[in-house]
C-alpha cells in the first residue's frame, strides 16, 4: 500500500520520491479508424468527434485549455474527458509534459513531437499499421530524447484503443476482454469487428509484432520503441487494459531489464479485474483510488457509475500526485474548477 489513495508496491513510491526532479509525463495521442464504427467508443460525443478527442486531450494536458474545440471532449452522455484530471494532477506538482503524435488525424495547437505516421487503419478492412516499423523507430527516437529521466510516465489517448488492444491480445493468445469507456461494454460490437479482422487474415500464424501490425494502433509500437531505449529508466504505463496489453507485449518482445509498472484506476479494476491481473503481476500494478462521489458536477460524479473509467494517463497522473503531494481536497477543487472553466 503506497498510501490510502494509491494501492501498489511500495517500491514505486520510493523510486518516485527519489527521482522527484527527474520525472517526465508523455501523452501518446493517436487516432484509429476503429473509433468510426458506431458504438465502439465513448471518447467523443459522436463517432466523428472521436478523431478530435486525442488532439484536445493533448491541448488540455499541455496548456490547460481547449484550443481545437470550444469545450472538453465528452461522451455521448456528456461525461468529460479524464484529461482534465491528468492536467490538474500534473499542474499542481509541476511535472514536465511532452505530447507525442502517435498517429493523430489532426494537429494539436500546442507543441508536440511527431513522426508523421498518420492515423491507424481499421483492421476489419485492411492492415491496421502499414507503417509499423516507422512507428517503432519513432518510439526509439522519442526514447532517446528522454533517456536522461529516471522515471517516465506514459499515458495514452486513443479512441477505439480498447478494441484494437483486445484484437492484439487475442492474436497473441491472451483471450481476455478489455475494458471500455462506456458503462455497458460494447462486447458485441468489439467481437464483430475483431471476427471480421480475423476473417481477413484467415488462419495465418502471426508473431507478436505481426499481430500489432495487423490489428493494433500506432500507440503500441511507439510505446514499445520508447521502452526498448529506456533500459535504465523506470517506466510507468498509465492506463487500463490498453496499457496492460502494452505492458504484456513489452515483456514478450523487449524483455526489459528496468522496472515496468502499470498505473490504472479503481474503476478499471472493478470492471476487468481478471484481465488486469492476468496481464500484470501484482507487484507491477498501481491502483489509483479516485473518489468523485462528492464532486459538485454531475459529469464528474458519473465516473463512479462506470462512465469513462480511465484514459489520458489519469490513473498514473493521480498516483504521481498522491505520492508527491497528497492534498486531495486541493486536487479535487482544482479538477472541479478546471472542468467548470473549460465547460463554460
Amino acid at each position: 500500500m503506497v498510501n490510502e489513495m494509491v494501492s501498489g508496491n511500495e517500491t514505486i513510491r520510493n523510486e518516485v520520491i527519489a527521482a522527484r526532479d527527474s520525472i517526465v509525463f508523455l501523452l501518446l495521442a493517436g487516432t484509429s479508424n476503429v473509433s468510426l464504427n458506431p458504438g465502439i467508443s465513448a471518447a467523443g460525443a459522436t463517432t466523428e468527434l472521436t478523431r478530435l478527442t486525442p488532439v484536445v486531450d493533448s491541448e488540455i494536458i499541455f496548456s490547460g485549455n481547449c484550443l481545437s474545440l470550444d469545450v472538453p471532449p465528452m461522451t455521448p452522455e456528456g461525461i468529460p474527458t479524464p484529461a482534465i484530471v491528468t492536467r490538474a494532477c500534473l499542474d499542481r506538482i509541476g511535472v514536465k509534459v511532452i505530447i507525442v503524435d502517435a498517429g493523430l488525424a489532426a494537429t494539436p495547437k500546442v507543441p508536440f513531437i511527431s513522426g508523421n505516421i498518420g492515423a491507424s487503419l481499421d483492421p476489419s478492412i485492411e492492415r491496421a499499421l502499414p507503417d509499423f516499423q516507422k512507428a517503432l523507430n519513432f518510439g526509439k527516437y522519442v526514447g532517446s530524447l528522454i533517456s536522461g529521466y529516471k522515471v517516465v510516465f506514459l499515458g495514452e489517448s486513443v479512441p477505439g484503443g480498447t478494441t484494437t488492444a483486445q484484437a492484439v491480445m487475442k492474436c497473441v493468445g491472451n483471450n481476455f476482454n478489455t475494458s471500455s469507456s462506456l458503462p455497458s461494454d460494447p462486447e458485441g460490437e468489439k467481437h464483430r469487428l475483431i471476427k471480421k479482422a480475423q476473417q481477413r487474415l484467415g488462419d495465418t500464424d502471426l508473431k507478436a509484432d505481426q499481430c500489432i501490425a495487423e490489428y493494433g494502433d500506432y500507440m503500441m509500437p511507439v510505446a514499445l520503441g520508447i521502452s526498448i531505449v529506456l533500459q535504465e529508466s523506470t517506466l510507468v504505463y498509465c492506463g487500463g487494459t490498453q496499457m496492460a496489453n502494452v505492458f504484456s507485449l513489452d515483456r514478450m518482445l523487449n524483455k526489459p531489464t528496468a522496472k515496468r509498472y502499470v498505473a490504472t484506476t479503481k474503476w478499471v479494476m472493478d470492471h476487468r479485474p481478471e484481465t488486469m491481473k492476468k496481464l500484470v503481476e501484482s507487484e507491477n500494478l498501481i491502483i489509483s483510488n479516485i473518489d468523485f462521489t462528492t464532486m459538485p458536477h454531475q459529469g464528474l460524479r458519473e465516473y463512479e457509475n462506470g462512465h469513462v473509467r480511465e484514459g489520458a494517463g489519469m490513473g498514473g497522473a493521480f498516483a504521481l500526485y498522491s505520492i508527491l503531494n497528497g492534498n486531495m481536497k486541493a486536487l479535487y477543487n482544482d479538477i472541479s474548477n478546471l472542468y467548470e472553466r473549460l465547460s463554460s
